[in-house]
């Protein structure tokens, strides 16, 4: 069984949270230039995806997604370090954001929720069959959570999805 201990001078899981989105440096560089598609979900909504594409020399680019947090966006500070990231390596680049974090509401009344692990699927499987070099997904705190529930339902097919996967900062107990 693992252990975790807060600092005394950050405790509970709410200033924890705040932390970094108060007070975390941000990335030097100027926010990236995000590519936005919208696409049509299989009932009727839409969801929107931001990318930053591959440097143009790099054709045999990987990509990188990330699912981002709750309320989060391809605007987050996590989401830019990420960006960032991958444009050094010249890394193709994609966020999707779940329904209502693109800054517009969605048609459906259907919310986003940690486990969501049929959307997250859907958009792997999409960036799949039109991304032929390695795809990565990282996914931060609810992200992550949705993302290791994908990987946890497709079982061994998910090697046929993505090269590798990781959660940061994703809940255990929800």
């Amino acid at each position: 069984m693992q252990h975790f201990r807060a600092p005394r001078w950050l405790p509970g899981g709410n200033l924890q949270t705040l932390w970094p989105a108060l007070f975390a440096r941000t990335a030097p560089a100027p926010p990236p230039h995000y590519r936005r598609e919208r696409w049509d979900t299989p009932d009727g909504d839409f969801i929107d995806v931001d990318f930053v594409d591959a440097m143009p020399a790099n054709s045999a680019a990987p990509m990188l997604v990330l699912f981002h947090g709750l309320e989060g966006s391809s605007m987050s500070h996590y989401a830019q370090a990420f960006a960032h990231r991958a444009a050094a390596l010249g890394w193709a680049y994609a966020v999707p954001h779940f329904r209502g974090c693109s800054g517009e509401l969605n048609l459906a009344p259907r919310a986003y929720h940690s486990g969501d692990f049929e959307e997250v699927g859907w958009i792997l499987r999409r960036l799949r069959e039109r991304q032929r070099q390695p795809l990565y997904a990282a996914g931060v705190s609810l992200g992550g959570n949705a993302l290791l529930r994908w990987a946890e339902e497709a079982g061994d097919s998910a090697a046929g999805t993505v090269r590798a996967l990781a959660a940061v900062s994703s809940p255990i107990d929800l």
